[in-house]
């Protein structure tokens, strides 16, 4: 097809009356205009979003294949999240009177290395990731109890010690983001089925 598309370029140069360029001149045009067409043919595969083939065998798995699989034991509740949070791969630090989960969004070039076959991920690392805007942070269960004396279980209320928007027994932390949009988030937690 190359050897093709290389002849008949050099013909129609020749009949135009580009005769006066050397063979190597027409080669090297003639392999631009193979570059040229090929990156028109595949520009509306360029132009669509991609899906990111992120890390197949790293034991990572996205926010949405989570909730897919049912979650786990004390995070089982879903969010209307970002696309890029969605599709982000989820760490999760279960500690004794909380759990914390880290999203970091979809597309990075590359994501930490998990601590232990819980996805455990190093808090200070991925505390980096959130103030970079990379990544949220959530929050449940007792860790959130301390803010409810701040305010009723209805209202979404800032915990100056955490940096952390909560409401009910949930916190989110994503500095990156408005109180309004936090607040939509936090405002669309519904449990979720879990899977035997």
């Amino acid at each position: 097809m190359k050897g093709v598309s290389i002849f008949r370029l050099m013909v129609g140069l020749a009949v135009v009356g580009f005769g006066q360029f050397s063979k190597p001149q027409l080669a090297a045009r003639a392999n631009q205009s193979l570059v040229d067409s090929s990156v028109t043919a595949n520009s509306d595969v360029i132009n669509k979003p991609q899906t990111v083939a992120q890390q197949p065998n790293s034991g990572l798995i996205t926010w949405r294949e989570f909730i897919e699989r049912g979650g786990r034991r004390f995070v089982d509740r879903d969010y209307d999240l970002p696309t890029e949070f969605r599709n982000g791969y989820l760490y999760i630090n279960a500690g004794a009177d909380n759990t914390t989960g880290y999203i970091l969004k979809q597309g990075l070039s590359t994501y930490p290395p998990v601590k232990s076959e819980v996805r455990e991920i190093d808090y200070e690392e991925a505390d980096s990731y959130v103030k970079s805007g990379k990544a949220i942070k959530f929050n449940w269960g007792g860790g959130a109890v301390s803010g409810r004396i701040y305010g009723k279980d209805t209202e979404l209320r800032f915990v100056k010690e955490t940096g952390q928007f909560c409401l009910r027994l949930t916190c989110l932390e994503a500095p990156f983001m408005t109180k309004q949009e936090i607040n939509k988030i936090l405002r669309s937690e519904r449990r979720i089925s879990q899977k035997k």
